[in-house]
């Protein structure tokens, strides 16, 4: 320039090359993701699932060379299903500086988490008993349990069945479900029977024998994780007839293990309907499910299960985001983005404004476990 030192000169292109240098590395920091899941204890089934989905979209998505250039990190936590560590693993993940935290996790860690990310990053869930606030950074794919419920009440209905079991455990979730079902089933005119148990409990004859009479033609249990394997085994051997519904957390291949030495008669569960894609009316969403089914298979030599599934949705949620929007890190642009813009997936999700939950009753189905896994129910 005229008039300008030639050291200056030399001083600016120093300068100008040494902030164009660092804008490019930070364009080639990985997106940085936290997970915080329960890989071992209890709720393992849950965890693992989860995080198994995790790592083969982080491995699809590296390999093609990221996105928008930048590879995916994932920073995972073990919270063991205990709420005081999944805080601790949410602390350590923002000061970090995720973009998002996936909640694969059980109601009361996602709960501990929730007041952490008040002001951010987006904490995305599959759990169907956070319910978040429309005016938070906290998003849920799956549906409530007040739809999955009504899901129930409307499978009872259509079969005349005019009165049902419950055996509900005592931790958060089991709380939840026992609201729902107080709710929905007194409005369709359903009579509930109610009976506790214990997370520990390793016997659930005394709970069944409450609310599984023979003038108790469906029987639900809300309980979660392999402790359902409890209420699955004190059934069958107490010779009981009805059809048993488990709850959606159990709609898994590890669950399928564990009773297929005491399977009672007819098993059904709730589900989302992508578990079986032939329940599927559009033929996009269907194709993806087959689609994933096959991915998974050919990674993990199993089927992928509806715990599996909901995880490639909430996946598929940050895939949007990150490929979307000009600043993931700006948790309010993620959050209006979210709130304007429906993620196509193996089932759509749309959020709103006024709404965050992702999916509706419209989106779950009555499924039965027969000698091939989970299929359409029968009447």
């Amino acid at each position: 320039m005229k008039g300008v030192p030639s050291t200056a000169l030399a001083l600016m292109g120093v300068l100008t090359a040494l902030i164009a240098g660092d804008a490019a590395a930070q364009n080639t920091q990985p997106w940085l993701i936290g997970q915080i899941a329960p890989v071992t204890g209890p709720a393992a089934a849950v965890g693992v699932r989860h995080d198994r989905v995790v790592k083969l979209w982080v491995e699809k998505i590296n390999e093609d060379g990221g996105i928008r250039g930048r590879p995916i990190e994932v920073i995972s936590c073990n919270d063991e299903n205990r709420p005081e560590k999944a805080a601790a693993c949410a602390r350590d993940m923002i000061e970090k500086g995720v973009v998002f935290i996936l909640g694969n996790s059980l109601t009361a860690s996602i709960r501990a988490v929730q007041p952490l990310v008040r002001n951010g990053p987006v904490l995305l869930v599959g759990s169907p008993n956070i319910m978040p606030a429309a005016d938070t950074f906290v998003f849920q794919v799956s549906p409530t349990d007040i739809h999955l419920t009504q899901v129930i009440a409307a499978y009872a209905k259509a079969n005349a069945v005019d009165r049902i079991g419950m055996v509900a455990a005592t931790d958060a979730s089991g709380e939840v479900g026992v609201a729902s079902a107080r709710e929905v089933f007194a409005k369709s005119n359903i009579d509930l029977r109610l009976a506790r148990i214990d997370l520990r409990a390793t016997d659930a004859s005394t709970q069944l024998a409450a609310v599984a009479g023979k003038d108790v033609p469906l029987v639900y249990s809300s309980y979660s994780g392999a402790g359902a394997i409890t209420v699955v085994k004190s059934f069958k051997n107490l010779g009981l007839e009805q059809p048993l519904i488990v709850s959606f957390a159990n709609i898994s291949e590890p669950f399928i293990e564990l009773v297929k030495s005491v399977r009672p008669r007819r098993l059904l569960g709730t589900s989302v309907s992508g578990v079986v894609p032939e329940l599927l009316a559009d033929p996009v969403q269907r194709e993806r499910a087959y689609a994933f089914q096959a991915e998974y298979r050919a990674r993990y030599s199993e089927r992928a299960d509806m715990i599996n599934l909901l995880c490639k949705v909430e996946l598929d949620v940050a895939e949007s985001v990150l490929r979307n929007v000009a600043d993931p890190a700006n948790s309010a642009a993620v959050k209006t983005y979210l709130e304007s813009t429906p993620t196509q997936s193996i089932q759509n999700v749309t959020f709103s404004p006024t709404n965050h939950v992702g999916m509706d009753g419209s989106a779950v189905s009555i499924v039965e476990l027969k000698e091939k896994g989970w299929t359409k129910v029968d009447p």
